[in-house]
């Protein structure tokens, strides 16, 4: 038996994303608007219509679109939340599920907005792709930086202090087997 191809694997990468872009849209909201629901204006129902976009992916479409509208917008009547569902049914499915830059273009999301609450699968309106690498770039050597000081190790200059004869192979200069310059060089310095 097939599976339908509109229903998406509960593992899957698809419905991983599709969930914590819920997640990151709801707390978005909540920051947004207090722990309150929705506006009952334009600017909300274009965000409940950001909510449904996303809804609309889940495994039970019909039910997961009702229950937002019943969570987010209770103010609105059957008749328009029908339609309203309706609306996003007709949508093409390539065009629910919006690119990250987009999407950030179309919500307004700073950059703050986008580190304090820690949203991850929108990309905000205010740096660009490569300011957002050089940032992920920069983040990734702090943390590795924090990472070797944690383990204890040197820093670069200390061990190339300690490395450097190394590089110079004086051995070679003097004709002789690495080993035997390192061994007569304790000798002559002492342990």
């Amino acid at each position: 038996m097939q599976k339908s191809p509109t229903k998406p694997k509960s593992g899957s990468k698809e419905e991983m994303l599709r969930r914590r872009r819920l997640g990151d849209l709801q707390r978005l909201y909540r920051h947004r608007y207090g722990r309150t629901l929705l506006p009952d204006d334009d600017a909300g129902r274009e965000d409940l219509r950001e909510l449904l976009l996303i809804a609309s992916l889940a495994y039970n479409p019909e039910r997961m679109m009702r229950n937002t509208i019943g969570n987010w917008a209770p103010w609105m009547d059957k008749e328009e939340a029908t339609q309203m569902i309706d609306d996003v049914n007709r949508t093409p499915i390539y065009e629910r599920k919006t690119k990250a830059r987009e999407l950030g273009d179309r919500l307004r999301l700073t950059d703050y907005e986008r580190k304090t609450l820690a949203i991850v699968t929108i990309r905000p309106f205010d740096v660009t792709d490569d300011e957002l690498l050089k940032l992920r770039k920069a983040k990734d050597a702090g943390r590795k930086w924090r990472k070797r000081r944690e383990a204890q190790k040197k820093p670069r200059d200390a061990w190339l202090a300690i490395h450097q004869i190394s590089r110079q192979q004086p051995w070679k200069k003097r004709g002789i087997s690495r080993a035997t310059w390192y061994r007569r060089r304790a000798r002559e310095t002492g342990p």
